[in-house]
């Protein structure tokens, strides 16, 4: 049962949008209105139809080129044993990470011996061994991106799409809004330079 008062379907905007553009009698309502509701609700039809594949072909291009990414990172990157040359300490201030830069050695994998701080968990102490990645030259780098990683950078181009197209959809509804606007202005002055000349002559 539906409240008495409640909008329902005819409070829907898209129906109060149908029925504001379709011919009528009204002497209220221009030409220059149902011309703005018309290109409101086709732009809004535009943007409802093509949004769906372009947030896919977004999010397939961004899945591609991340995959792509991958397995460039897998080809020039080596995970490689990294042993601790000092006790790590305990984390300091309000540091969000959960490990500590220690200093330590490992041997990269074309046989150099490179040095420097590796993220180790607080307490670890000295001789402990890590895994870590560097890159062909044996410094640390981070490691590959995970699948996980790559389906999340194609959810996130997908997103990204629906939410310019529904920033796209405000703003040029606005400029449309505005501009019409003007132009309603200018025609109700224009209308009250010919009817006030009648106002004034009125004897109340």
């Amino acid at each position: 049962m539906r409240l008495r008062g409640s909008p329902g379907v005819q409070g829907w905007w898209p129906v109060r949008a149908i029925r504001g553009a379709r011919p009528d009698r009204n002497p209220l309502r221009r030409g220059i209105d149902r011309l703005e509701i018309c290109l409101l609700v086709g732009l809004f039809a535009a943007l409802a139809a093509l949004t769906p594949f372009a947030a896919r072909l977004a999010g397939h291009a961004s899945y591609l080129s991340a995959l792509n990414a991958r397995q460039e990172q897998l080809l020039t990157r080596h995970q490689v044993q990294a042993v601790l040359t000092d006790g790590a300490g305990a984390v300091t201030g309000y540091s969000l990470s959960a490990y500590v830069l220690t200093p330590a050695v490992w041997t990269s994998a074309n046989g150099l011996r490179r040095s420097g701080d590796v993220p180790a968990v607080p307490g670890s102490p000295k001789g402990t061994a890590l895994t870590v990645w560097t890159d062909s030259n044996g410094y640390l780098d981070s490691p590959p991106l995970a699948l996980s990683e790559v389906a999340s950078q194609a959810d996130a181009a997908s997103i990204g799409v629906v939410v310019a197209a529904g920033v796209t959809y405000i703003g040029a509804a606005a400029a449309i809004r505005q501009l019409f606007n003007r132009r309603r202005m200018a025609a109700w002055d224009a209308d009250w330079v010919t009817t006030a000349p009648t106002w004034n002559r009125q004897s109340w």
